[in-house]
């Protein structure tokens, strides 16, 4: 009997865009405002980005759309998680501090606050026209286009 093996592509074979955008808003803000402008619907998923080499867990908001065979991915670039440090002893407080800890998805973009990721049939997408209406969005201080061969960790990427 004869094995057949299927050789199935890498994730990084697969192309895409990579948006990187500063704002202030908080994430489900930000969603909102670039459904409104972007005429998508991104949703919140069930899970948070979790990579397996790192600690924390990112936001992500997801969007496919089926009539232009492109999927849309909204991430949060930042992750807090709380670390235990040990004080000296009190007589009225606990032993023990809260320290709030911010991890980056992508460390050597660490001034970046999203990324939104398009992916798929990327040949129809006017990216200059999304980086202009993404720009356009109150309180988004700035959004452009990333160069993907100059990410070292774009492998965190790699999700979908």
């Amino acid at each position: 009997m004869a094995i057949r093996k299927f050789i199935f592509p890498e994730q990084e074979s697969l192309q895409y865009y990579l948006l990187a955008i500063h704002t202030v808003l908080m994430d489900y803000r930000l969603a909102f405002f670039l459904n409104k402008n972007l005429n998508i619907r991104l949703k919140r998923t069930v899970k948070d980005l979790d990579i397996s080499s790192q600690t924390g867990f990112y936001s992500i908001f997801e969007y496919e759309d089926e009539d232009n065979l492109l999927n849309w991915n909204l991430i949060s670039n930042s992750s807090f998680t709380n670390i235990k440090n040990e004080i000296k002893e009190s007589l009225l407080f606990e032993n023990t501090e809260v320290e709030l800890k911010k991890n980056r998805l992508i460390k050597e973009l660490s001034q970046v606050d999203f990324f939104l990721k398009i992916e798929y049939n990327i040949n129809s997408v006017n990216t200059a026209k999304i980086v202009k209406t993404v720009n356009e969005i109150p309180n988004v201080i700035s959004a452009y286009q990333l160069n993907l061969k100059k990410i070292k960790s774009k492998k965190n990427l790699n999700f979908s």
